[in-house]
């Protein structure tokens, strides 16, 4: 299986790209639009109910942007590149973006308005938000801890680390059906996701697309990591 990780801001959304704010006002209608073409979803009651369907998290105000934001910020362009590239490498979505904090079922509401909810394959453990009672909570993923303190420990010397890439990596590690990925992400990810990276600059473009059709050709997986890393305590 091929896999990309794909970040959101700065990948699908241009980080100049605010147009949400001015259509904020529409954004009711553009809901019941959206769920008329694909049922599927609950749109409408997602930008409108006080309490967000299926466990979706944050106020009925940001649900309104958050929306707002994939209709009239997403590049239009940039999702054509990444379609392209799922389409010619066969490859499916894992979220690694800071967006897998709207939770699984609003994640795959905001894929569906371009047609990507198809490839949608999960969402890398941390940073989701669960409900308990009336608010919502982050999830706690003691894995994540011990895979980021283990590969901070191996890093190169003067090598800037950032956490996502070892988030992925544990995800690698949980899913050995994986035997090729590529990270598509404006951070600068490198170690230890380095030789399976695209560092996008403002928006997806065709260098960037060409980049990940080359990288998913590797099939180098699956990519497990040390299984002590898991067998002492996390603050060992």
């Amino acid at each position: 299986m091929r896999i990309v990780f794909l970040d959101i801001d700065g990948v699908l959304q241009p980080t100049w790209s605010q147009n949400r704010f001015e259509h904020i006002n529409e954004i009711e209608d553009v809901a019941r639009q959206l769920e008329a073409k694909n049922p599927d979803y609950e749109y409408y009651a997602y930008v409108t109910a006080e309490q967000g369907p299926h466990g979706a998290p944050y106020s009925q105000n940001i649900r309104r942007y958050n929306l707002a934001a994939v209709y009239f910020d997403w590049s239009k362009s940039a999702v054509a590149y990444l379609t392209d590239i799922l389409e010619k490498s066969d490859a499916k979505i894992v979220i690694s973006s800071d967006w897998r904090d709207e939770g699984e079922y609003a994640v795959r509401m905001f894929l569906s308005v371009y047609g990507l909810d198809k490839y949608y394959y999960g969402l890398v453990d941390a940073c989701c938000y669960v409900s308990v009672g009336d608010s919502y909570t982050k999830r706690d993923f003691p894995r994540q801890k011990q895979a980021e303190k283990y590969f901070r420990s191996i890093s190169p010397e003067g090598q800037y680390f950032d956490s996502r890439a070892s988030e992925i990596r544990d995800y690698l590690d949980q899913h050995p059906e994986v035997t090729s990925y590529v990270a598509i992400d404006d951070r600068r990810l490198g170690f230890p996701v380095d030789g399976h990276f695209v560092h996008v600059r403002g928006e997806l473009s065709a260098e960037d697309c060409e980049l990940a059709k080359k990288l998913l050709q590797q099939e180098d997986g699956p990519y497990p990591l040390p299984k002590e890393i898991f067998e002492t305590p996390e603050n060992a």
